[in-house]
């Protein structure tokens, strides 16, 4: 069997006045895509930003998380981590060119002329009309989506192994909601990058995720295949989240088909 990317084993992360994570295990395999899915407040966000390191100050985590590697991806460079509300993951006094190149001068030790033609061509690759212009802009400038695709040209400008998306979409329409969650999936794609996709949409998981691992109240409460979490769900409040999105009285739901 193949040596999982990472091990996450009794994963608890607790705050001042609440518990987020309790006792939650699962592997990673490399090249994966796994949907964290939950209601708000299942600690979908938390795990995420655990895997990442990128826990606040007044985290206390317990637990342990082992990768394979020698020592741990670092957030930035391995790791790229879009966040769900983009107008505050960007710096609102800087031009978007700087922002978006800023990652691969750091961390690939690029020169600031060649960093910011890697950012132009990384807007170019997630569709943004006109990256020239872009680049100069600011972001109260751009749309909600453009501001989340220059969000997604950050997080992989290091050209990350690992991406993941935190509730990336869920503050968009459903129309560009759909244009983003495509766009993740060909980048995912090309660099082979591995995925953690977290959502309270179960059908959004579904049509982008490989497995897809439900939480509730902190605690995992099932973790499998796209097509087993659809066609037999084991645990209630999987069905539940299912029913918010499908009829589950029709024929047995297939799903997790890569297009």
């Amino acid at each position: 069997m193949t040596e999982p990317l990472c091990r996450i084993t009794d994963l608890s992360v607790r705050y001042r006045h609440n518990t987020a994570l309790t006792h939650v295990s699962l592997d990673l395999i490399g090249g994966e895509r796994l949907a964290i899915v939950g209601e708000s407040g299942s600690g979908k966000s938390t795990f995420a930003r655990a895997l990442a390191g990128l826990l606040p100050d007044n985290a206390v985590r317990d637990g342990d998380i082992q990768w394979s590697s020698e020592r741990a991806p670092r957030p930035g460079r391995d790791i790229g981590f879009v966040f769900q509300d983009s107008s505050a993951s960007l710096n609102p006094v800087l031009r978007i060119g700087e922002q978006v190149a800023e990652g691969a001068k750091r961390h690939l030790g690029m020169s600031w002329k060649a960093a910011y033609a890697h950012a132009e061509m990384l807007l170019d690759h997630v569709r943004i009309p006109n990256p020239s212009a872009v680049m100069r802009a600011y972001p109260r400038q751009l749309s909600g989506g453009q501001r989340q695709r220059v969000a997604i040209a950050a997080a992989i400008a290091s050209r990350p192994s690992i991406l993941i998306a935190d509730e990336a979409t869920s503050a968009l329409d459903t129309v560009v909601q759909a244009e983003i969650t495509a766009l993740l999936d060909r980048l995912v794609s090309e660099a082979a990058m591995t995925l953690i996709f977290v959502t309270h949409d179960i059908a959004l998981a579904s049509n982008l995720a490989d497995r897809i691992a439900v939480l509730k109240d902190g605690r995992l409460v099932e973790i499998g295949p796209v097509s087993d979490i659809l066609a037999d769900p084991k645990s209630d409040d999987t069905r539940n989240l299912l029913a918010g999105h499908f009829d589950l009285t029709s024929a047995p739901l297939i799903g997790g088909q890569r297009r």
